[in-house]
């Protein structure tokens, strides 16, 4: 196995910098993509140098770190805006919307039927029947005052 690599050469970096590539546009996040392009340049640098594997090894692992590095300090400067930021918080879309309890708030706890699912609520004590708002979330929890009106 590693004699096919050593004679595939440079080839042998090209490749590996296709399939992390490809790996990264079948997995969420952007992991591979780094990997991949110091795949690429140090491909790039085996093309055009005649270096032995263990330094081309040196070479994959300083390109990868440098470009962790500089993609983890740019992110850090300019993080990924969503365009559904709330996507995967239920509870948090709910806030500010105003539901029926379906079980009064008693010792701080009750419910509402929100969409297909009751959900858990915590605020004053309130019969039910009455009208809630939603203020916040906990995990699971959501935080109700009575509504107006």
């Amino acid at each position: 196995m590693m004699e096919a690599i050593v004679a595939l050469g440079p080839w042998a970096w090209m490749i590996l910098a296709a399939v992390l590539l490809v790996l990264e546009m079948l997995a969420p996040g952007i992991f591979f993509m780094w990997f991949g392009f110091a795949a690429l340049a140090t491909g790039l640098i085996v093309f055009r140098y005649e270096i032995g594997w263990q330094w081309q090894l040196v070479w994959f692992g300083g390109l990868s770190l440098v470009t962790v590095l500089l993609v983890n300090r740019y992110l850090r400067k300019y993080p990924l805006e969503s365009d559904a930021p709330l996507l995967n918080q239920r509870a948090a879309q709910l806030i500010g919307q105003t539901f029926e309890l379906v079980d009064p708030i008693v010792n701080g706890r009750g419910s509402v039927h929100a969409g297909d699912t009751i959900w858990r609520v915590e605020g004053p004590v309130l019969p039910k029947g009455a009208r809630v708002k939603v203020v916040g979330a906990d995990g699971s929890i959501l935080k109700v005052e009575r509504a107006e009106g």
